[in-house]
């Protein structure tokens, strides 16, 4: 399990890297796209993504659906980086002459002439929501009773920051002077470092599928639970539930009847919808400092690498402590309070930049370094806090609960956000200029929308008490 979720985080984690750099530093791009690939590409390709596999566990094993979905994104990025992404130019002008129309269209013009971005941009967000979320969690909490999730989940989240962690200097390297003179693949850096960096993918991809088989078999053959089950789990994993009640129509009527999931459901979106605003005024104060791809993917390698130390020290020493000693409940609130408290300093030195508050000296060193802790903060705070606790939500749960609400929170909910974050930053520029002439508004919805997250954090920790008094006690 650790293993998977390493090799995951790994390459979600270049992907990542990768993916900023061509939407914002790469030739005419700028992170004012981000918005449009997220509400008109993302959003709804995850709930596409979402209706294909509820309808593939209605009829293959989670085993064969993790092959498929791997095998699937792996083939995807080999095609856009040895074939799609140089000849780019080529297919542009293909489309163009067959679909002249669409590209006529002066509000989504950036969608049809940034469409390779927006595809890579698309698959790169979708990588860990499918692969992690969904499917790998899926089958992993039909498994673990709750003793043992609270004992594996926190060191699991370990992996996540060790496939962080690895991901910078692997990034680093690829994207280096140093690789390219010594072995260039491309007689162009930035190509030469998608060629790379999507061979090392690979090379990590072959290997989950190679660990995710080992794991289900053993999971699948070992005994009973030698850890205590009270009565309620005993009796709930009696009763199997039936995949012919599993569908997306099905998953929201059942969420939608649940105050519990529902407030979980409000907590995910909030804190996307939070984060990802602050994200992207930093991607976009960070051209300023790295205008090449290559070098601007080179510091999201080094911030994927400090993201990955502070999840790891959150993953060994905090969110293990905070569970113990203070519960689902107070463990919950940590997050939004982080991010309240950093987005509000990072915005507040932008506005004050812009303001001259800063006379005979620039302040883009002090936004990019506050940039960069809200960045790597946010992350990491998610990756073991946030995300332990989001998980450990599920498990007292039914097993229809379990599967329907990881469908839809995991699925869709992450994707909700980030579109509902789109929404409010494609308004905010077309009302104000640009990303950079927004940032005092943006700054305000993204501390506003961490602060609503707090209620609904409570009133789920104390129901999430009453449905596991003995865990808790």
């Amino acid at each position: 399990m650790f293993l998977i979720v390493c090799l995951v985080n790994v390459n979600f984690s270049i992907l990542r890297s990768m993916r900023n750099a061509l939407v914002v530093a790469d030739t005419g791009g700028s992170a004012a796209f981000i918005p449009y690939f997220e509400l008109f590409g993302t959003f709804p390709a995850s709930i596409l993504l979402t209706w294909a596999l509820s309808r593939l566990m209605r009829i293959f094993s989670l085993r064969a659906i993790f092959s498929m979905t791997m095998l699937f994104f792996l083939l995807f990025f080999i095609v856009f980086a040895f074939w799609v992404y140089p000849h780019r130019e080529s297919i542009q002008g293909i489309l163009e002459e067959k679909l002249g129309f669409l590209f006529g269209l002066t509000r989504f013009k950036v969608i049809f002439t940034h469409w390779p971005d927006m595809t890579f941009y698309i698959m790169s967000e979708l990588w860990k929501v499918a692969l992690l979320s969904v499917i790998f969690w899926g089958f992993i909490n039909q498994i673990l009773s709750v003793d043992e999730a609270k004992r594996f989940y926190p060191p699991l989240m370990l992996g996540s920051s060790i496939g962080t962690i690895l991901a910078g200097p692997i990034t680093v390297f690829c994207t280096s002077q140093l690789s390219w003179n010594f072995f260039a693949l491309s007689p162009h850096r930035w190509q030469h470092s998608l060629y790379l960096l999507t061979i090392c993918m690979l090379i990590s991809g072959l290997a989950t599928l190679a660990a995710f088989h080992l794991l289900s078999k053993k999971l699948l053959n070992r005994g009973p639970i030698s850890q205590p089950v009270s009565r309620e789990e005993q009796s709930r994993k009696k009763e199997p539930f039936s995949t012919k009640l599993l569908s997306l129509s099905s998953s929201l009527r059942y969420l939608m009847k649940s105050p519990y999931l529902s407030a979980l459901l409000l907590i995910v979106v909030a804190e996307y919808i939070s984060y990802a605003l602050g994200e992207l005024i930093f991607l976009e104060t960070l051209k300023e400092a790295y205008p090449a791809p290559s070098d601007y993917c080179q510091y999201m390698g080094n911030l994927s690498l400090w993201t990955g130390i502070l999840t790891a020290i959150s993953a060994l020493v905090i969110t293990p402590y905070l569970l113990q000693t203070y519960g689902w409940g107070r463990s919950a609130l940590i997050t939004p309070v982080l991010m309240v408290i950093v987005t509000f300093t990072f915005f507040a030195v932008i506005c004050c930049g812009k303001a001259g508050i800063f006379p005979g000296t620039s302040p883009l060193p002090i936004a990019i370094l506050l940039g960069s802790l809200h960045f790597c903060l946010g992350r990491s705070a998610k990756y073991t806090i946030f995300d332990s606790t989001k998980e450990l939500a599920f498990v007292p749960l039914d097993q229809e609960g379990q599967v329907k609400g990881k469908l839809i929170i995991d699925g869709i909910g992450s994707r909700l956000g980030r579109g509902a974050s789109s929404m409010l930053s494609i308004f905010l520029f077309l009302l104000m200029g640009g990303p950079g002439e927004s940032a005092l508004f943006a700054g305000i919805l993204a501390v506003s929308f961490a602060l609503i997250s707090l209620p609904a954090a409570r009133f789920l920790g104390s129901e999430f008490e009453k449905k596991t008094p003995v865990e808790i006690s």
